[in-house]
C-alpha cells in the first residue's frame, strides 16, 4: 500500500479528491465559524463509504474533528467528498 498523502481544501459542495482506486486513511474536519452543522460524506465516486455530522463551533471552542480509519477504506472508482449543511468547512483527507 502506498504511503498516504494529504489533500486539503475548503469544500462547499462535491469535490473529487482522487481519480482511480485508492484508500482513505484519515480525515480531519474543521467547522469553526459556521452557523450550521456540516455533514461530510466520503464516497467511492457514487457509493457512500463513510459519513459524519460535525456541529458548528465558535472560535475558542474545541478544535477540529479527526478520525483515523484503520483499516483504511478502499475505493475502486475514485474518492469524492461531499459537504452539506454549512457554508465552508476545512477538510483534510489522508489518501493513497
Amino acid at each position: 500500500m502506498a504511503r498516504p498523502y494529504v489533500t486539503s481544501s475548503v469544500i462547499t459542495s462535491t469535490t473529487v479528491l482522487k481519480v482511480g482506486s485508492g484508500y482513505i486513511h484519515w480525515v480531519t474536519i474543521n467547522n469553526i465559524h459556521a452557523t450550521a452543522a456540516a455533514v461530510l460524506t466520503l464516497s467511492d465516486t457514487g457509493t457512500d463509504v463513510w459519513a459524519v455530522t460535525i456541529e458548528a463551533l465558535d472560535q475558542g471552542q474545541a478544535g477540529a474533528f479527526h478520525a483515523v480509519l484503520d483499516p483504511p477504506i478502499r475505493c475502486t472508482v475514485g474518492i469524492t467528498a461531499t459537504i452539506a449543511g454549512s457554508a465552508t468547512v476545512q477538510v483534510s483527507v489522508g489518501i493513497s
